[in-house]
């Protein structure tokens, strides 16, 4: 456990986020972020904090909202609402967002499905001294950030693909990168990539939208017709190098002649970086901290401290570093 708080403790040393607010941004870290929030409950307030996701349905979802349940319940002062959003569904989004509002909470943090049409419930919250935060996505004039840094996570994916490719004497390195051009928000998680292969000698021979395991499936499977020399597969996120992997096992390709890494660290990515084999990495997000962001964030806004703008670490996992490999897989323990 001992090696498991040094490693961690490196990766929130080299991986402190960036406070964004205006055109203002510093480095903050983790620690800044939880002294800040930690005297919230000594006057007796007591607050609500709502949270809405637009796939509340998802794995890795639900461990975030579950990591910030237990930071509200470690303050002691604090709920955190949740709605049923799911599939992206606009509707539902507003509608959950409507009622908080009458209900009068103090703090709403949004992943906004389409911010031109949350505007006007900003404005209406904001009006009425509710805090507004985005999560992931941003919105002008928001009140705080809970994101996560998308350069940091295509940096850190493709560095380790490099890495191996040096390690094992692969030269001439050929690539597939998923991308997913509908939302250009989330660009660096290709874009660094293509950049840093470029920058050694690897060269891109598709980039295709993926984000999900069907698509990442169709695309690799695909490109490895076109390609049988294939090396190297990047994911956008690690659904799509899920799908990818599952594309290499039914190619018959030599798992030992690859490598495939994903983004955000889910619990099928993590799982498939510790079975071995063609998939070597994940940037992982630590979700854990991510979660009790969400809380910490919030309270820091509602009680006007900063940060209130914030990202949360991206750490690379691999078998090289099996504890805190095994740190990140047990996040999706309950």
């Amino acid at each position: 456990m001992k090696m498991v708080t040094r490693t961690l403790a490196l990766a929130m040393g080299l991986a402190a986020g960036t406070l964004a607010q205006a055109d203002e941004i510093k480095d903050v870290t983790i620690t800044q972020i939880r002294e800040a929030a930690a005297d919230a409950c000594t006057g007796g307030q007591t607050y609500q904090v709502a949270y809405s996701h637009s796939v509340s349905e998802v794995a890795i979802v639900k461990q975030v909202r579950r990591f910030a349940d237990e930071r509200a319940a470690q303050l002691g002062c604090v709920t955190v609402l949740h709605d049923n959003t799911q599939a992206n569904n606009l509707e539902q989004q507003i509608n959950a967002i409507q009622g908080w509002i009458t209900l009068g909470v103090d703090a709403i943090v949004v992943l906004p499905i389409e911010p031109t049409a949350l505007q006007p419930l900003q404005r209406q919250a904001q009006t009425q001294g509710i805090k507004w935060l985005t999560y992931l996505g941003k919105m002008d004039g928001s009140d705080g950030f809970v994101g996560f840094d998308h350069a940091q996570s295509g940096q850190i994916v493709a560095q380790a693909a490099v890495d191996w490719a040096k390690e094992n004497g692969v030269t001439g390195a050929k690539a597939l990168v998923t991308t997913l051009t509908p939302l250009p928000s989330l660009a660096p998680r290709w874009s660094e990539v293509t950049r840093i292969f470029a920058e050694n000698g690897i060269e891109v021979v598709a980039e295709q939208d993926a984000a999900d395991q069907t698509n990442g499936l169709r695309v690799a499977e695909t490109v490895l017709q076109q390609h049988p020399d294939l090396d190297i597969i990047i994911g956008m996120a690690d659904d799509a190098a899920v799908g990818a992997l599952r594309a290499i096992k039914l190619a018959g390709a030599d798992p030992d002649a690859m490598f495939v890494g994903g983004q955000d660290g889910s619990l099928e990515g993590l799982s498939a970086v510790d079975d071995g084999g063609a998939y070597r990495a994940s940037a992982a997000i630590l979700i854990n901290e991510l979660g009790a962001n969400i809380v910490d964030l919030a309270l820091n806004a509602v009680r006007e401290k900063e940060p209130s703008f914030a990202y949360t670490p991206t750490v690379l996992a691999s078998k090289a570093d099996q504890p805190l490999l095994n740190f990140l897989l047990s996040n999706y323990e309950n």
